[in-house]
């Protein structure tokens, strides 16, 4: 007969409320979340308006970031919907026609 008492199970998703100067400053710029030994698991940011050249670059590479840390964080059975799919094909498309605008010049 086993005794050990078994922890709760872990939580699927984590509520974190921000105060308002947490808020204010997320609004004005992008969330980073690091894990314990400082490594970056994921980028929280708004699109950005692309009024310029660098603003567009700096959108894109933010979704790069997140690209990166999706892929690396999904294995080959997972199924994800069709909508990631389709975000994941308008980014990939976006930094495809980058790539290209820069070779060209």
């Amino acid at each position: 007969m086993d005794n050990t008492v078994l922890p709760p199970p872990f939580p699927t998703s984590l509520v974190i409320k921000l105060d308002q100067l947490q808020y204010t400053f997320y609004q004005q710029s992008r969330l980073e979340i690091h894990s314990p030994a400082g490594k970056v698991l994921t980028v929280i940011s708004k699109p950005l308006p692309a009024n310029t050249e660098d603003d567009a670059l700096y959108q894109l590479w933010a979704q790069a970031c997140l690209l990166e840390i999706l892929f690396d964080q999904i294995n080959e059975r997972m199924k994800l919907p069709q909508r990631a799919i389709n975000s994941i094909a308008h980014v990939i498309n976006r930094i495809d026609g980058h790539l290209k605008k820069q070779l060209s010049m």
